[in-house]
């Protein structure tokens, strides 16, 4: 049986009592674990019973093909559901699995084989047995975007009681990697950093959420801002390193400069750059207080225009041209750099 994406979370929240195999691949190892140990807890009440529960890899299998015919037709000790579990599951399981659900089929026997996968592609002959079986299923696992890191985000914290601006959702959403097990890990941080009772503001994101992500997400924005071409190459490597995205990148950066374009609007109008800082809601995090400043001075309105303008297509082409998003990003920030350099000279 093949299940859509949009479809696994209802999957798992109900499995089907038909399936004896459940495949769950893609290229989020982090939400594929995540999944899988949903499942496996749905069918056992203690993983490390060895009477209900086993514990495969990809390669025992390899080694031994009857190993998981033997495991799934093994008996639990109350004589209710056993569970298999196969981690690192590779196409040299086909066949062993094959075989293996037709010796259950024929045995009626009351077990589930939940099968941790790689990134499959459709070719892959363990993803296509999954898909064509009625017994079995395949789950995609691919990475939250934007929107679905802002969903799980907004789920965890009101789930504790907590509250969260619509600007700090967007940042933090921003800010999470691909891995759903190391987003959720942030997200569990920020939610202790801020405490009981807090409202959740983009101030504590930036200070709290992933110090090197968070970091390195703010110090790339900031030296594409500055011009300081060295320190922006540093930046960027640091941050794709932690699992940032060139899209998350794109849109933190044209936040960056349409509040340098709220600022230097006002001082153009007259008012000091104090008075329009404080204008701006969330304000601005005080480790970057100082160069802030000098950005909004040093960047004139037509050129914080065009890069706004650039931004927006970069962002553009990233979603609808299957542009390689690092390349593409990376060009967009050293343009954005250069021109601040420009200004300069």
């Amino acid at each position: 049986m093949k299940i859509s994406a949009g479809r696994v979370d209802g999957f798992i929240a109900k499995p089907d009592p038909a399936i004896t195999a459940i495949l769950i691949y893609g290229p989020d190892s982090g939400l594929v674990r995540e999944r899988s140990l949903t499942l496996a807890n749905s069918v056992v009440d203690d993983l490390s019973d060895p009477f209900l529960a086993a514990e495969l890899t990809g390669g025992m299998i390899g080694e031994t093909p009857a190993r998981l015919a033997d495991e799934m037709l093994a008996l639990s000790l109350g004589g209710g559901e056993r569970l298999v579990v196969v981690r690192d599951a590779t196409e040299s399981i086909t066949t062993p699995l094959k075989l293996a659900l037709e010796a259950t089929a024929e045995a009626n026997a009351n077990v589930t084989v939940v099968i941790e996968g790689g990134n499959l592609s459709a070719k892959s002959s363990l993803r296509k047995l999954c898909e064509s079986r009625n017994d079995s299923a395949a789950l995609p696992c691919y990475p939250d975007d934007e929107e679905g890191r802002a969903r799980l985000a907004r789920s965890m914290i009101q789930g504790v009681g907590l509250t969260v601006s619509l600007d700090a959702l967007r940042t933090l959403s921003g800010i999470l990697g691909e891995n759903r097990l190391s987003n959720r890990g942030e997200i569990e941080k920020l939610i202790l950093y801020a405490g009981p009772g807090a409202e959740i503001t983009e101030e504590l994101v930036l200070a709290s959420v992933g110090d090197s992500a968070s970091t390195s997400l703010d110090e790339t924005v900031y030296a594409a801002a500055d011009g300081n071409i060295v320190d922006l190459d540093c930046s960027l490597t640091r941050f794709w390193a932690d699992g940032g995205e060139p899209v998350g990148l794109m849109r933190a950066t044209q936040r960056h400069f349409q509040r340098l374009h709220r600022v230097s609007g006002l001082i153009s109008s007259g008012e000091s750059y104090e008075g329009a800082a404080r204008r701006l809601r969330p304000p601005v995090f005080w480790k970057f207080a100082n160069r802030f400043q000098n950005q909004s001075r040093s960047w004139p309105n037509p050129a914080l225009e065009q890069a706004l303008q650039r931004l927006t297509e970069a962002e553009l082409a990233l979603k609808t041209t299957g542009t390689p998003g690092r390349a593409a990003c990376g060009r967009t920030l050293l343009a954005i750099a250069s021109m601040r350099r420009t200004q300069n000279h």
